[in-house]
């Protein structure tokens, strides 16, 4: 059956242009479609760029997850993708869709020049996300869309957090 990942909010377009940007995220993303995995045998087939393209689709809620028991006993963590499909619906305003696209065709290493600044500033506690906008002089919007592109920060209510390890 085939499940369709709801995007409805346009900030969300600055994760999808990011999830299957590489030959390593297309692969594995093929992989979890095809059944669980844990992330071990993405680690051993694809190395760390596959570790952390597991990690973003699990931040973006591409993926789903259960806890198995192995042949030793010891409990491990699977992955397997949630949906095969997008529809994406969205309506906005120029102001909006110019900070998105201000964000999304930002290169890579600009991207992560500015990830790491912020990342930097919000510490171990975290940030309010306005007081981050207001030190980087970004817009609301741009702020979510660097949020959600990166694979180091998340939201966590109102705060701009690191992303912890799981696991």
């Amino acid at each position: 059956m085939m499940q369709a990942k709801l995007i409805n909010d346009i900030t969300d377009l600055s994760w999808l242009s990011r999830a299957f940007d590489n030959e390593i995220k297309r692969k594995v993303f093929g992989e979890v479609s095809k059944d669980w995995v844990t992330m071990e045998k993405i680690e051993d087939e694809y190395g760390e760029e596959g570790k952390k393209a597991l990690k973003f689709f699990e931040k973006v809620k591409m993926v789903e997850t259960r806890w198995s028991m192995s042949e030793n006993g010891k409990a491990k963590k699977e992955y397997h993708a949630f949906y095969s499909a997008f529809h994406i619906n969205v309506m906005t305003s120029i102001e909006m869709i110019r900070d998105v696209f201000s964000v999304i065709l930002i290169d890579e290493e600009e991207f992560r020049e500015i990830e790491k600044r912020i990342y930097e500033f919000v510490g171990d506690d975290g940030e309010l996300g306005r007081d981050v906008e207001r030190k980087f002089a970004l817009s609301p919007v741009q702020m979510r869309c660097i949020v959600k592109r990166s694979d180091k920060l998340e939201y966590k209510g109102m705060k701009i957090e690191r992303v912890r390890e799981t696991e």
